[in-house]
This record gives C-alpha cells, sequence and structure tokens, in this order.
C-alpha cells in the first residue's frame, strides 16, 4: 500500500472539506436506501433489475469520492500562520501585488493564498503550490522579484499583505 502525501491546509479549507465530506456520506446514505427500495421492489432481487444496477454504479462512484475525501483530510497538515508572522506572503493572507510582463502595462491583483485543493480563480484563491503562489510565497511588501510563470517571465511587486 502506498503512503500518502500529506497536504497543507488552513482551517477554512478543512472545514470545507469536513463539510463536503458529511454532504457526501449523506448523498450515499440515501442512494444505498433507494437501492434497497429498487431491489425490494422489483420482485426479483438484482435480476433484470437496470434500475438496481444503475443505482449500484452510482453507489460505487460516491463511496469513491467519500473514500478519496477522507483520505485528504486524514491527510491534511493544519497551517496556522499566526506561527511564522504577519511579514511576508504564506498560506493564509490576502496578498495585494503587482505584475509586469515585460513593458507592458502593470496590472495590480489580490489573492488570498491557500492550501492544496481550496484554490478558485473564481473566487480570488491561489494554491501555495501553483506556479504564482510558489513565487509569491515568502514574498514581503514592496519587495520585488523577476519570476518565469507558465505564460512567461514577470516582475512582481508585493503591495499589501492582510490576515483575517
Amino acid at each position: 500500500m502506498s503512503k500518502q502525501m500529506k497536504s497543507i491546509v488552513t482551517q477554512k479549507g478543512l472545514v470545507k472539506l469536513k463539510c463536503k465530506l458529511a454532504e457526501k456520506v449523506a448523498q450515499l446514505n440515501l442512494l444505498r436506501e433507494e437501492k434497497a427500495h429498487a431491489y425490494t421492489a422489483s420482485g426479483d432481487g438484482w435480476h433484470d433489475n437496470p434500475g438496481w444496477t444503475q443505482l449500484g454504479q452510482q453507489e460505487e462512484m460516491l463511496a469513491a469520492e467519500v473514500n478519496a475525501l477522507q483520505q485528504r483530510i486524514n491527510n491534511a497538515v493544519l497551517f496556522d500562520p499566526l506561527k511564522n508572522g504577519r511579514d511576508f506572503v504564506q498560506i493564509g493572507c490576502s496578498v495585494t501585488f503587482m505584475m509586469r510582463k515585460n513593458d507592458l502595462k502593470e496590472v495590480v491583483q489580490t489573492f488570498e493564498i491557500v492550501g492544496a485543493g481550496e484554490s478558485d480563480v473564481k473566487l480570488k484563491k491561489i494554491g501555495y503550490d501553483s506556479p504564482l503562489g510558489k513565487a509569491l510565497c515568502s514574498m514581503r511588501v514592496e519587495e520585488l522579484k523577476e519570476v518565469e510563470l507558465p505564460f512567461g517571465k514577470v516582475h512582481i511587486k508585493i503591495k499589501e499583505l492582510i490576515y483575517e
């Protein structure tokens, strides 16, 4: 059996994972009840019972999702940004930065740095392990750095850090 890698998550991320797990377990329990009803309602058990078979396939997929979520929770390492101070970019902070590619216009963006599996670009959350997250982590306010990102070299300057 292979050893699972630990992943760093924030407190919010861990709570979100646990809520998602509880939701999936509830869905699985309802599905199992529905499957049991389909088994007895047909009068023929599982023979020639496509509804029961389809529910069984859904049960397998949902059980796999539950297992994967449980593994993520079991392998989560809770990150506490207060341990390391608040004067540099790390998991748990929102960072506002200026980014410029070559001689193009500067773009100012704000993202929250989050743990593994918590990223959501639409909500302005990027993982510490993403290319941009790696570039930002450990930078301090007013620090300027040239970094290589998937879309090319950029200059980044940290403008502000916010910890909730």
